[in-house]
């Protein structure tokens, strides 16, 4: 709630006890119509992998930009574009969600949509060289992913466990 308010107060630009109290307010019945629920999963944080993660996205950004930026200024028109599906593997809506907005912040591709209940994401490209290196590229981001952002143990542990 304090974030809330703090938020308020800075929108008003003007620090005084009718802001503060017009922000507690409103954070309170923000809150009260949007709870905030618990993630099912959580995850953990390894700054290392973060950082291998986040030099592998910036160089695809250079890259993708670079050769978006060549399409523009050549006249010759290189647009292979297509639709692809990409199976995750994690069932971690966190991180299909962060492999789905880096996918999309990428010049070039474009996240369409997500199938929640197979973790599918469907991707516009519009540069598709082949069908198997763009999906094993998406599949990449995502280990890179799941490298920086683990699930945390007592997640994995309250899970039940298969009896055969």
């Amino acid at each position: 709630m304090g974030w809330l308010t703090l938020v308020w107060v800075t929108l008003w630009e003007a620090v005084s006890w009718a802001n503060v109290i017009g922000g507690v307010v409103v954070a309170s019945a923000i809150l009260q119509v949007l709870p905030q629920s618990a993630p099912a999963t959580r995850v953990g944080f390894r700054p290392f992998a973060t950082l291998k993660l986040l030099g592998y996205f910036s160089w695809k950004l250079v890259v993708a930009s670079a050769y978006l930026a060549w399409e523009v200024v050549t006249p010759r028109n290189r647009i292979n574009a297509a639709v692809i599906s990409v199976n995750l593997r994690t069932r971690i809506p966190g991180v299909a969600t962060a492999v789905a907005s880096m996918v999309s912040l990428t010049p070039g591709t474009l996240t369409l949509g997500v199938n929640d209940d197979t973790m599918t994401l469907y991707i516009h490209v519009l540069h598709l060289h082949s069908m198997e290196e763009t999906r094993a590229s998406v599949l990449h981001l995502e280990r890179l992913t799941l490298d920086a952002f683990p699930p945390r143990a007592s997640a994995v542990a309250s899970q039940p466990e298969e009896r055969t």
